[in-house]
């Protein structure tokens, strides 16, 4: 199977007193719709089976775009979000991992899964694809925005 991570497209982030909390709230720009526009036509040709994205505003938003030209179930998956208040780095890597083995668990061999979240969760489909353990100590990793990245999950060893 096929997963292919997608940053959320651009976010607005015009406003810079809003304090962190209420940054997850942020929605795309026009110039992100856009974007995500341009991409959703790119991948209209792939034969997905799912969206699976954040909650965030702007990850939803990017997924429904995307999903103007393929026409398939959005899943919302909480354990897509970014960190949570007091989470470390290892935490936050399990938690995306395991809901990345998730979706392998539960697709088969031709299935492909869009998977649309913020940058700094690329870390965890590294991790994920490289069999990289996670840790405290690993080197922040972040996506530009609306930048798809396929990952072939069949190439990748059991995991342990």
């Amino acid at each position: 199977m096929k997963l292919i991570y997608v940053h959320h497209a651009e976010r607005d982030l015009s406003d810079k007193t809003k304090p962190p909390e209420e940054r997850k709230l942020d929605d795309i720009t026009e110039n992100g719709i856009k974007e995500a526009t341009f991409i959703s036509e790119k991948l209209k040709g792939q034969k997905i089976k799912s969206i699976i994205t954040s909650p965030y505003p702007r990850c939803i938003h990017t997924a429904e775009i995307l999903n103007e030209y393929l026409n398939v179930p959005i899943i919302e998956d909480n354990r897509f979000n970014e960190f949570a208040r007091g989470e470390d780095l290892k935490g936050f890597l399990i938690r995306n991992m395991e809901a990345i083995d998730d979706i392998v668990k539960t697709s088969i061999d031709d299935d492909v899964v869009i998977c649309v979240t913020s940058g700094v969760n690329i870390g965890a489909f590294i991790c994920y694809s490289y069999n990289i353990k996670p840790s405290n100590y690993l080197p922040w990793t972040q996506a530009a925005a609306i930048s798809p990245v396929i990952f072939n999950m069949n190439n990748i060893e059991e995991k342990k």
